[in-house]
């Protein structure tokens, strides 16, 4: 296993605008990947970045991108959102393939983690339950300040049998840790691994309090998963 230097890099992502996507720091085959989903008027660099933090270089990060919210603004300042679920999952689709096709076996889409803030936690939970875990080879789903409260013990089930091993959900405001607490208790109802954390105070944000949550959160969803050593 060769280190190399990690790059981080343009996909383009037929009908959507392009994808960032950060490589890893080996050469090794078969390198893990997260999927990353912004929030509304967010933009997937800084994402990519915060990930950057919590991957290591140990595999490859995916950030999707939407569409832009104000396409008279020069592109750097242009905002980004998710047109509902079913657009998010159509670019997640088309933009695995696009990975795939360009890095081969670097990258292993199986077992891959979804991690989501905001809107791109909301939307992700919703295409994930419509059959996006299956088509994104889905193992762990991270949700921070968004996708709380759409849980029940049905969806809970059909992730799990659909390949979902553990969920964790982190929040920054009381709302989005009333709901966590509630869907708590009906993912593991389901038998599903769960976890939730509350920064109390901290806002709508995944940075602050909430970021060594979320670094917590992340190493919780790869402990298992001998790619991620």
């Amino acid at each position: 296993m060769k280190p190399i230097e990690s790059r981080t890099e343009r996909l383009e992502v037929q009908g959507f605008a392009p994808s960032v996507v950060v490589t890893p720091s080996t050469d090794r085959r078969g390198a893990p990947l997260v999927i990353v989903g912004h929030g509304a008027g967010g933009r997937p660099e800084p994402h990519c970045e915060r990930y950057k933090e919590l991957v290591r270089g140990r595999g490859f990060i995916l950030c999707t991108a939407g569409r832009a919210m104000d396409k008279q603004l020069p592109e750097e300042e242009r905002g980004y959102f998710y047109d509902g679920h079913h657009e998010l999952g159509k670019e997640v689709v088309l933009a695995l393939d696009a990975l795939a096709k360009r890095y081969g076996d670097w990258v292993d889409l199986q077992g891959s983690i979804y991690g989501g803030y905001s809107q791109g936690a909301t939307m992700g939970i919703l295409y994930l339950q419509q059959g996006g875990a299956v088509e994104a080879k889905t193992a762990g789903i991270l949700l921070v300040e968004g996708g709380s409260a759409e849980w029940t013990i049905g969806l809970a089930k059909k992730l799990k049998r659909e390949g979902v091993r553990r969920v964790e959900i982190v929040c920054g405001q009381t709302s989005c840790a009333k709901a966590a607490k509630m869907s708590k208790a009906w993912i593991t109802k389901a038998e599903l691994d769960v976890a939730t954390s509350y920064a109390e105070g901290a806002g709508h944000t995944y940075g602050g309090p909430v970021a060594p949550l979320v670094e917590q959160a992340f190493d919780r969803l790869v402990a298992d998963d001998p790619r991620w050593r």
